[in-house]
């Protein structure tokens, strides 16, 4: 989907009257952001803006203002991707390292701020080894596998 069928899609609820309204611009500004393919529209403007700071931070801070948190997708390289045996080692591994941070959290009966992020820290490298185990299964790089093989080939 381009951002300006995202855009669409997103008006459709509440609808543009609404949305302009509340953005304080007119129902014809964002009717030609929405609907003009020769004008750059908002969402492509911050995908713009974002691939331009090459940093994540305008990101996280729009998920936080949501009430949502980003998570980057992972690179998966052919030549990197593991067997699905040592993927689920690695993964259960890292959960390990979560449940290890919040024992040790614990343990005076109260979790800090310093702990909290330790937390997270561990949490987001579990969930990024998972996604690109998800991802790697998602590209088919396991459907022709022997479960017991670690490289990996495009055939």
């Amino acid at each position: 989907m381009d951002s300006k069928a995202a855009m669409r899609q997103a008006c459709e609820k509440v609808g543009i009257k609404n949305i302009a309204l509340a953005l304080n611009i007119s129902q014809t500004a964002l009717y030609n952001q929405i609907n003009d393919d020769k004008r750059s529209d908002l969402l492509q403007r911050f995908v713009d803006f974002v691939n331009a700071c090459e940093d994540d931070t305008p990101l996280n801070w729009v998920c936080e203002q949501c009430n949502g948190l980003f998570i980057k997708n992972p690179d998966i390289q052919v030549k990197e991707v593991k067997s699905p045996t040592q993927s689920i080692s690695d993964s259960l591994n890292k959960f390990s390292d979560v449940i290890k941070e919040i024992s040790n959290a614990i343990a005076d009966q109260r979790i800090t701020l310093d702990e909290a992020e330790g937390i997270r820290a561990k949490w987001e490298e579990l969930k990024t080894l998972m996604e690109a185990f998800v991802l790697s299964c998602e590209f088919g790089y396991h459907n022709k596998l022997p479960f017991d093989n670690n490289s990996v080939s495009k055939d």
